[in-house]
């Protein structure tokens, strides 16, 4: 294992910067995510703690020790990118051990650990298959293998999963978590994927252009969510906005369209906010159900369509003027599923996430300082 420190690096390309006085610290043993979308600088921060690239001012520390101009070679880290990156002439074997015979490390230890290996990542019997005769996730499995064999401390992940099809990645994102902690590494994993991040990780890093925003546990990142762009980026959700009044003691919304809604808020009266629901959190019923209810808030409106996706109903909502989606599992009772009907929508005044308006906007997550593709284009240009 080993502990990562990043202080005040920042990277330039030209006139474009893709990190900028960027610390962070990660402990040993720790996984790690970082989660932003594209252009955010996940690529740039991965590479430069790998070695590929040199920063353009900071420093980089491992155990408290500078490698920062360590090359990436004598850094003891396995590095897995979204590309698996085989050798196609090569079987699994010869594709685990290629690092340990460059290396000039003990063949048989390393044979012995590649093993153990394959059997940890369920792909034991595939050693003499050559990457053409194996599926996308058991390349990964194999790439994860290579990468940690040469007596990785520190794993380091730029989107590994992404070109797999999102049933291998669920699998995977299980089998990874438990692979980092039974070897005992430290980890850190680059993605755009929110759900990715939240199931591997003990510790999120979003970043926006090339900087923290925010910094805590899938837990903590997911019920409070410091900014719009944080909470926009988590997931899909619906957005009230007005202002605050205070009434019985108790604290409500004003909306733009004439909703009173109970919240769960510090600010004040007068306060002009915007109030975003994750989707997950708002549940829709048959009008008729409404009096049995028990919910801070329920608020009358019509279902225009209902769509099923796997094990979800998407319900599409018209309420006061606005239209508005939601999700309800198949297995739910009576999930209104008939155009034009009476519905009720139900919220809780805590499954409210509330921003002040004159200190936020709500930001694309598909615009930032340079696209992904162009960043990983850019930082491989420099290694080759």
């Amino acid at each position: 294992m080993v502990s990562v420190r990043m202080e005040n690096v920042t990277k330039k390309y030209g006139k474009v910067i893709g990190i900028k006085d960027l610390s962070l610290s990660i402990n040993d043993g720790e996984y790690v995510a970082i989660l932003g979308p594209t252009g955010a600088g996940k690529t740039t921060t991965m590479y430069i703690l790998a070695g590929l690239i040199s920063p353009s001012s900071g420093k980089v520390f491992f155990d408290d020790v500078d490698v920062t101009d360590v090359p990436a070679e004598d850094r003891q880290i396995g590095f897995v990118f979204e590309e698996y990156n085989l050798f196609p002439r090569m079987n699994v074997e010869k594709n685990i051990l290629f690092g340990p015979i460059v290396k000039n490390l003990d063949l048989s230890v390393s044979r012995k650990v590649a093993l153990e290996l394959l059997d940890l990542l369920n792909i034991k019997g595939k050693e003499k298959n050559y990457p053409n005769e194996i599926s996308g996730g058991q390349k990964q499995r194999v790439a994860l293998a290579r990468a940690i064999v040469s007596n990785a401390k520190l794993l380091i992940m730029d989107d590994p999963l992404r070109a797999l099809d999102a049933k291998i990645r669920d699998i995977l994102q299980v089998e990874l978590r438990k692979l980092v902690k039974d070897l005992g590494l430290t980890c850190i994993h680059a993605t755009h994927d929110t759900h990715e991040a939240m199931r591997v990780a003990d510790r999120i890093l979003v970043f926006k252009d090339g900087q923290i925003v925010q910094d805590g546990t899938p837990e903590e990142i997911y019920n409070n969510p410091n900014s719009i762009y944080v909470a926009d980026f988590l997931g899909e959700n619906v957005s009230f906005r007005g202002e605050i009044f205070e009434e019985k003691e108790e604290r409500y919304l004003l909306t733009e369209n004439n909703l009173k809604l109970k919240v769960q808020t510090n600010y004040l009266t007068g306060t002009k906010v915007v109030a975003l629901v994750p989707l997950e959190l708002i549940d829709v019923y048959p009008k008729e159900e409404s009096n049995s209810l028990n919910y801070d808030n329920i608020i009358s409106g019509k279902l225009i369509k209902s769509k099923l996706i796997g094990e979800f109903f998407e319900l599409i909502l018209e309420i006061s003027g606005m239209k508005i989606k939601a999700y309800e599992l198949i297995g739910k009772k009576n999930i209104p599923t008939t155009p034009n009907s009476d519905i009720v929508i139900a919220m809780d005044k805590d499954d409210f996430r509330i921003f002040e308006l004159e200190n936020e906007k709500v930001i694309n997550n598909e615009k930032s300082i340079e696209s992904e593709e162009d960043e990983s284009k850019r930082t491989k240009k420099l290694v080759e």
